[in-house]
């Protein structure tokens, strides 16, 4: 696959070679179980040691609040089921354009009989602070709300809401998964009691990502068994999964993954060539966020068949999101746009391979993709 034409890095980062190689030196040479001690397996638990310092320094962070998991999936459910069940009973409070993996979690947290309450956006996809204000209930014991969606690269004010809870006793969670690598995230400037990260979106293996718990927070384990992590999350520790997670901090801390040239200048001149071939497109959101999102409504035209032509161009695009399955993006629907412009949505986000190489193929990519795909009507 030619790096220079993918354009979903909110979906998975291609992996950094010199992260790759510290990964597999440790799935071929140094195999020993970190929960061993003998020589193998401690030479293991040095390494995840090493790993989770390098991952507090990203986060600003001290090193035993950071613990691993198997990615940023398994961080968002553990941080509001072990909440939850920490409290026993109580309220929960989710914004209605979280990553699934959060939602599902709040549906099944009230199935089991705990409150919750989902909180709208505007239609620039941004949630307001007073909305989370009104949702709050005395039971209330956590808020999840992400950093930046992973749709419409639209920034939330996590920080401001952080603050009102805080000064309300209750607890915080920040899905960062998206965020890391794009914007500086510092979990005692955001003021977040839990923070979740995945591997994969910096430009490191899939199958790792921690979760960030604040010193004394107390959470119930998700994952039960023979007390790896001090009983926190037990599994046998994936060493290889968990050096590659932290040489990718390092090299994110000293810049290796910045772009060769400014992504935010490159997004832009990317909609500009977009608008110049399909001037009935439209971003959607407003405001603040990531540098490198752009989520394009296409209308009249289905973003899966935009997204299939584009493809057999070598261009690699998501509609709506990476694992939306066709399905009419709950973000976008949340956001009020309707399920026309839902349908017609590409979202293209850019890394540390794009160049302007990458936006002219792009263009003569979509020139050509928007002529072969048939229009469409598609009810509002």
């Amino acid at each position: 696959m030619n790096p220079d034409l993918y354009l979903d890095y909110n979906g998975s980062t291609p992996v950094d070679r010199v992260v790759a190689e510290a990964c597999s030196h440790w799935l071929t040479n140094s195999f020993g179980n970190a929960a061993a001690q003998h020589p193998a397996g401690l030479a293991a638990r040095h390494a995840i040691d090493a790993a989770r310092q390098s991952l507090a320094r990203l986060l600003g962070a001290e090193a035993d609040e950071i613990w691993f998991t198997s990615g940023g999936t398994e961080s968002n459910n553990w941080a509001l089921t072990g909440v939850l069940d920490s409290a026993k009973s109580g309220h929960l409070c989710v914004s209605e354009i979280e990553h699934k993996s959060v939602l599902r979690t709040a549906d099944a947290l009230e199935a089991r009989g705990f409150g919750v309450s989902r909180v709208p956006v505007g239609a620039d996809g941004r949630v307001r602070v007073d909305a989370v204000a009104r949702a709050l209930r005395p039971e209330t014991r956590l808020v999840s709300l992400m950093l930046a969606n992973n749709e419409t690269g639209v920034l939330q004010p996590f920080a401001e809401v952080a603050e009102l809870c805080r000064s309300r006793g209750i607890l915080t969670h920040c899905d960062a998964v998206c965020a890391i690598g794009k914007v500086p995230v510092d979990v005692r400037s955001l003021g977040c009691d839990l923070l979740s990260l995945s591997a994969h979106k910096l430009y490191a293996p899939k199958g790792v990502g921690l979760l960030y718990v604040r010193r004394g927070v107390g959470i119930e384990p998700l994952i039960h068994g023979c007390g790896q992590q001090c009983g926190m999350r037990s599994g046998s520790e994936n060493t290889p999964g968990a050096v590659a997670f932290g040489v990718a901090a390092e090299r994110a801390l000293s810049g290796e993954f910045h772009a060769v040239e400014d992504v935010a200048v490159l997004r832009d001149e990317l909609w500009k060539g977009i608008r110049e071939r399909a001037p009935d497109a439209r971003i959607n959101g407003a405001g603040p966020r990531l540098p490198n999102t752009l989520s394009v409504a296409f209308p009249g035209k289905l973003a899966a068949d935009l997204q299939a032509a584009l493809g057999q161009r070598g261009i690699s695009v998501a509609a709506g999101a990476a694992a939306s399955n066709g399905a009419p993006s709950h973000v976008l629907m949340a956001m009020g746009l309707g399920d026309a412009i839902a349908r017609s949505t590409l979202r293209f986000s850019l890394g540390r391979f794009t160049t302007r190489a990458t936006l002219a193929a792009v263009w003569t990519a979509l020139e050509a993709s928007l002529a072969a795909c048939e229009p469409v009507e598609v009810q509002a």
